[in-house]
């Protein structure tokens, strides 16, 4: 079983991939652009420098590249601190084409959530923690590597 397992998780994570990638190309830009966008939306605005370490786009300007391809397209705008307007934050910009994104992921956290549905809270929870442990293996892993 547990080969059997580790098959399916390196079957997941391929097929994820090439999902996102196809996302990306709907959404009309590519997938560095698309992890950006899923990162700020989970984890809210940043820093642009913290937000290429998280997406692990090396030093440079990339990231500036790819901030002012994403504030073009709409998806995200750049804000100054408060505080510091020395600092600057990239935060998602929610609306516009964010919003045509989202309805494209509709279909797909409706089948997650039927495929959900048909387990017990019990084999949930096993589930959850298994998932929960797995993406800690995986970034333990890819910080080793020098990623993320």
């Amino acid at each position: 079983m547990v080969e059997a397992v580790s098959d399916q998780a390196r079957i997941a994570a391929m097929r994820s991939m090439l999902f996102h990638m196809g996302l990306a190309a709907k959404a009309g830009i590519n997938a560095s652009d698309f992890n950006c966008v899923a990162l700020l939306d989970k984890e809210g605005p940043m820093p642009p420098q913290q937000l290429a370490e998280r997406i692990g786009l090396g030093r440079g300007g990339a990231i500036t590249v790819m901030v002012d391809r994403l504030e073009m397209a709409g998806y995200v705008r750049r804000r100054r601190h408060a505080d510091d307007r020395g600092r600057v934050f990239v935060e998602l910009v929610r609306g516009g084409p964010y919003n045509r994104l989202q309805k494209i992921i509709a279909d797909v956290s409706l089948a997650f959530t039927e495929l959900a549905e048909s387990y017990s809270d019990a084999e949930l929870a096993v589930i959850q923690d298994f998932a929960s442990r797995a993406n800690d293996v995986v970034l333990g892993q890819t910080l080793r590597l020098g990623g993320a």
